[in-house]
C-alpha cells in the first residue's frame, strides 16, 4: 500500500507555511497620519472626524471644528521584532557566516520567536458636524509569530540526542469595513471646566478572519535517523457581518489640560458564517532516515516513511468580534505647543488589538501656522518600539497631514519596519 511521504524540509516548514497562509489581512485602526507623527499619542488630542476612532466623548469638548471632513486617508506599514536594515546590510554582503556570526544573527531574535505585523487603515468621505461624526473606514490587522527553532536548525544544524520543539507559533488576522456614527455631549460637573460623555455605534462587514488554534511539532534527532510528530489546526472565514459600540468620557480645563478615556468595541457581535473553513492535519514518523523518502515504503525491511495528512472542512457559523480596547490619554496645550501621552490596552489578541499595552508620548509645534510639526515615541503594542515624525500643510480650510513611524530609532538604517500615512481634509 502506497502512503504519502514528507521530506524533512517540508516537515520543518508545516507550521511556518500555515502561519504564512493565515497572515493575509493587513489593516489596522488608529493609524491616523497626524497620530502617527505624534507617536500615536492621540486619544486626548483627537477632535472632529478623528474623535470617533480614538474616543467619541471628545466630540463633546470645546475645540472641535464646526465641520471637519476627511476626504481621503490611508496609512499602512509592516514591521518585525528582530531584524533591521543594518542587520540586512551586515549579513547579506557576507556569503559565508562563521559560528560567531550565526550566533550574532540568532541573537537578534527574541526567545519567543520572530514576530511580524502588517497594519493599515483607509478612510473615505468621513465627516463631523458639531457633536456628531460619521466615518467609513476599512481597518484590521494581521500578526504572525515563528518559533526561533525554525531559524536555528538551518543556521546551526542539528545535534544527536536533541529534541527540537516548534511550539511558539501563532497567527491571527482580522479585516473589517466599518460605518460608525458617533456623538459626544457636554455634562455639567463641578470638578472640570468641560466634561463630556460620548458613544459610537458601528456596523461592520468582515473581510477576512484567520486564527491558528494549534501548532505543535517535535523533532528528535537520533544517530541514524529522527522521529517527528506534529499537528496543526486553524479556522478561517472570508466574510462576516456584525455590530459594535464604544463609550468614553473626557474632561478639559482652562489651564490647558485634557484627559480622555474610552472603551472601544465594548459590546457587539461579529458573526462569520459564509464559507468558513477548518483546517487540520498531522505529520509523524519513527526512526526515519534519508533513504526512507522514496515513492514506495519498504515495510518488509522495517522502513517507516513519514506520514502526513491534511483535512479541510466546512465550519459552522461562529461569532468572533474584535476584542475590547482601552484608550486613555492626557494632553497639555500651551500656546502653539501640545504635549500628549497615551496608554492603550487590549483585552484579547486579534487583528489590530493586542494584550501587550502601548505607551506613547508625542508633541506638536504650531509656531508656523501653515506648517505644524510633530514628533513622538511609542513602546509596546503591535508596533513595539517606534519613533516618529510628521507634519501638516494648511491652506485656509484645506489640510494635508503626513506621518512616518519607524519600528526602532528614527534613523532609517536601524528600522525594523516602517508605517506611513497621508490624509487630505477640510476644517470649517
Amino acid at each position: 500500500m502506497k502512503r504519502p511521504s514528507l521530506s524533512p524540509v517540508r516537515a520543518f516548514a508545516v507550521p511556518a507555511v500555515l502561519t504564512a497562509l493565515l497572515f493575509h489581512a493587513s489593516s489596522e485602526a488608529q493609524l491616523t497620519p497626524r497620530a502617527l507623527g505624534m507617536g500615536l499619542a492621540y486619544t486626548a488630542a483627537a477632535r472632529g472626524v478623528h474623535a470617533a476612532d480614538w474616543n467619541p466623548a471628545n466630540l463633546g469638548l470645546t475645540g472641535n471644528p464646526p465641520i471637519s471632513v476627511s476626504i481621503f486617508s490611508v496609512s499602512a506599514g509592516v514591521g518585525n521584532n528582530s531584524f533591521s536594515i543594518d542587520t540586512y546590510n551586515e549579513f547579506a554582503a557576507d556569503p559565508h557566516w562563521d559560528a560567531d556570526e550565526v550566533a550574532e544573527l540568532l541573537g537578534c531574535v527574541p526567545d519567543d520567536g520572530l514576530a511580524v505585523d502588517a497594519l493599515a487603515e483607509a478612510r473615505v468621505l468621513s465627516f463631523s458636524a458639531g457633536r456628531f461624526a460619521f466615518s467609513v473606514t476599512a481597518l484590521g490587522g494581521a500578526s504572525a509569530r515563528i518559533d526561533r527553532t525554525v531559524l536555528e536548525i538551518p543556521l546551526e544544524g542539528t545535534r544527536v540526542g536533541e529534541i527540537y520543539s516548534f511550539d511558539d507559533m501563532a497567527a491571527t488576522s482580522l479585516a473589517l469595513g466599518s460605518g460608525r456614527l458617533s456623538y459626544g455631549a457636554p455634562v455639567r460637573v463641578s470638578f472640570a471646566d468641560t466634561f463630556a460623555v460620548g458613544g459610537s455605534i458601528h456596523l461592520d462587514a468582515g473581510g477576512g478572519f484567520g486564527r491558528l488554534d494549534t501548532s505543535r511539532l517535535d523533532l528528535e534527532i537520533g544517530t541514524f535517523g529522527f522521529n517527528i510528530d506534529g499537528r496543526y489546526a486553524a479556522l478561517a472565514a472570508p466574510l462576516g457581518r456584525g455590530w459594535g459600540a464604544d463609550i468614553g468620557v473626557a474632561a478639559r480645563t482652562r489651564s490647558g489640560w485634557t484627559i480622555s478615556a474610552g472603551l472601544m468595541n465594548l459590546v457587539g457581535s461579529m458573526k462569520w458564517k459564509k464559507d468558513a473553513k477548518r483546517y487540520s492535519g498531522f505529520v509523524r514518523g519513527d526512526s526515519v532516515g534519508v533513504l526512507d523518502f522514496g515513492d514506495e515504503d519498504d515495510e518488509e525491511n522495517g522502513v517507516k516513511a513519514v506520514q502526513d495528512s491534511s483535512w479541510e472542512g466546512d465550519a459552522k457559523a461562529f461569532s468572533r468580534k474584535a476584542p475590547v480596547e482601552l484608550h486613555a490619554g492626557v494632553l497639555y496645550e500651551e500656546g502653539p505647543v501640545s504635549v500628549a501621552a497615551d496608554y492603550v490596552q487590549g483585552f484579547g489578541d486579534l487583528g489590530w488589538v493586542t494584550t501587550r499595552p502601548r505607551v506613547a508620548v508625542g508633541t506638536e509645534w504650531r509656531r508656523i501656522r501653515w506648517l505644524p510639526l510633530r514628533i513622538g515615541v511609542a513602546i509596546g503594542g503591535r508596533i513595539g518600539f517606534g519613533t516618529s515624525f510628521g507634519f501638516g500643510l494648511r491652506a485656509g480650510s484645506l489640510s494635508v497631514d503626513v506621518g512616518v513611524m519607524n519600528r526602532g530609532f528614527i534613523l532609517p538604517s536601524s528600522s525594523k519596519g516602517v508605517f506611513l500615512g497621508i490624509e487630505t481634509g477640510v476644517n470649517l
